[in-house]
């Protein structure tokens, strides 16, 4: 996903699932018991989920990936981490786990407060903090960016 994709992607759903997969680790599931190609439903989950499961869910293989329809509301196990300050710190503490710094301003500009959000490696040059008037979307999207760099 280039930079520029990363920056045009709205708040909501489809970036918080991206963030989900990217940074957070979590994985597509599926169930164990799968009794035709029409019911097997993926959905995302955490490494918690896989375990507390007992053996019934097991991760998608990117072989049978496409083959699966998606359930409609896997989302609910996914945190509103663009839209949601709680849900944004946890991708903060997970890049910082990463051995990321985090880096914070706030501006006002043209009326606006204008969050500028950066991670980057101390050893590294970083990119330059990307401003949104939400301080979750421009977490996220700052998270993103520099896990793209890193890939």
């Amino acid at each position: 996903m280039s930079q520029n994709e990363i920056l045009t992607m709205k708040p909501g759903r489809d970036l918080d699932i991206k963030v989900a997969v990217t940074v957070m680790d979590y994985v597509w599931l599926k169930h164990l018991l799968q009794f035709s190609a029409e019911l097997a439903v993926k959905w995302l989950g955490t490494a918690t989920d896989l375990k507390e499961s007992s053996g019934m869910y097991v991760v998608v293989p990117e072989s049978q990936f496409a083959g699966l329809k998606e359930r409609e509301n896997h989302a609910e196990a996914v945190c509103n981490f663009s839209t949601d300050m709680e849900a944004a710190k946890q991708v903060v503490v997970r890049m910082q786990e990463l051995g990321y710094e985090y880096q914070w301003e706030t501006k006002g500009e043209e009326g606006d407060s204008l969050h500028y959000v950066g991670f980057k490696k101390p050893e590294e040059l970083g990119a330059e903090p990307i401003g949104f008037t939400s301080l979750p979307e421009a977490i996220v999207k700052a998270a993103l960016m520099a896990y793209q760099t890193q890939v």
